[in-house]
């Protein structure tokens, strides 16, 4: 037995496992982390703005009451969502990133110190859970100590008793805050045994977000007039895109308290007719984005797998297909030389 060869075999199967694993953990990582396409700079904006039609004499509030930044799953830093508000034509917003208060300090300042005349921003959460994504929208001065007990827990995957969904809202009120319902429609295909409207009515709820993004919700429109909740839109930017509505309002002052009190009296309208703005913003491609795709692309072909039904076979298949590559190619290193050396010899 050639046990030198066998030694050399069982090391380049070793080093074949070691680049394989460690290529789908790196893929499965990304997944979860993916680098954005794009690479943002506050200077993108510089040379775009946007300003909707709309009836002045009756408003004087442009508000986006759900967004995002890189503190969870968006792409702008809070300069760069203040930015593209603005350039969008927005004058007021609400920042909401998911289960966390991380960024609210610090797009805050940044709004009363270098925007104060153009833009205001209100402080919030997305209470995100596998059962409903809840906006959080606080008064002005709450303080951390105050806001960081509403948050009692971090994951996505959480799944909140009927209970702990009424005591976000009853904590939320206590603090003189306001709670709405975010994307009904999109929740009620991702989400597991979401709470109905009337049980959301009945614990309390402020608003529902009857526009996000591109998606009218025409039945919890009705649903809020019949029953005199709040209507609110948000464009749920985690990237720069298009906007499709806004919520407007008609504020005493300029100030985040004014803001904040109409909204507290739930005298809102809103923009929308289906078509979304200009947008003619082009930037720069992330690199990472670039030399990260193919793992990426691996990644996500797993994450596919997983949401599938036939995980367990598919799983199977790809691994016999792997496997049965490598062994391909061990097998060449004596079938190829075993073919020419025969071919060599039927010509002499």
């Amino acid at each position: 037995m050639n046990w030198k060869y066998w030694k050399k075999l069982a090391l380049r199967f070793l080093i074949f496992n070691l680049i394989l694993w460690s290529l789908l953990g790196i893929s499965i990582a990304l997944t979860f982390d993916t680098p954005g396409y794009h690479k943002y700079s506050d200077s993108d904006w510089d040379d775009f703005s946007y300003s909707p039609n709309y009836n002045k004499t009756e408003w004087n509030i442009l508000l986006d009451g759900h967004s995002h930044t890189y503190y969870s799953d968006g792409s702008l830093s809070p300069r760069q969502n203040i930015l593209w508000h603005i350039a969008m034509g927005f004058n007021a917003m609400v920042l909401t990133d998911h289960n966390t208060f991380d960024g609210i300090e610090e797009i805050r300042e940044i709004a009363r110190q270098e925007f104060n005349d153009t833009i205001k921003v209100l402080i919030g959460m997305e209470w995100t859970t596998d059962r409903c994504h809840l906006n959080v929208i606080l008064p002005p001065n709450t303080t951390a100590e105050d806001y960081e007990a509403l948050l009692t827990f971090s994951a996505y995957t959480y799944t909140p008793t009927d209970l702990e969904i009424q005591e976000i809202i009853i904590n939320t009120h206590n603090l003189g805050g306001i709670i709405q319902i975010n994307h009904i429609p999109w929740s009620m295909d991702y989400c597991r045994n979401h709470p109905t409207s009337e049980q959301f009515r009945d614990w309390g709820i402020d608003y529902i977000e009857i526009i996000n993004y591109d998606t009218f919700d025409n039945e919890s429109y009705y649903f809020c007039l019949d029953n005199g909740l709040g209507m609110i839109t948000g464009t749920d930017m985690h990237r720069p895109e298009p906007v499709y509505s806004y919520t407007t309002l008609n504020a005493s002052e300029f100030s985040e308290q004014a803001i904040f009190d109409e909204l507290k009296a739930k005298r809102t309208g809103f923009l929308f007719n289906g078509i979304p703005s200009p947008y003619t913003v082009e930037h720069a491609t992330n690199p990472a984005y670039i030399l990260a795709y193919p793992l990426i692309q691996f990644g996500e072909m797993f994450e596919g797998m997983y949401s599938s039904e036939s995980f367990g076979p598919m799983l199977v298949v790809f691994f016999l297909y792997i496997y049965g590559a490598y062994i391909l190619l061990e097998t060449s290193k004596f079938l190829i030389p075993y073919s020419i050396k025969k071919i060599k010899s039927r010509k002499t």
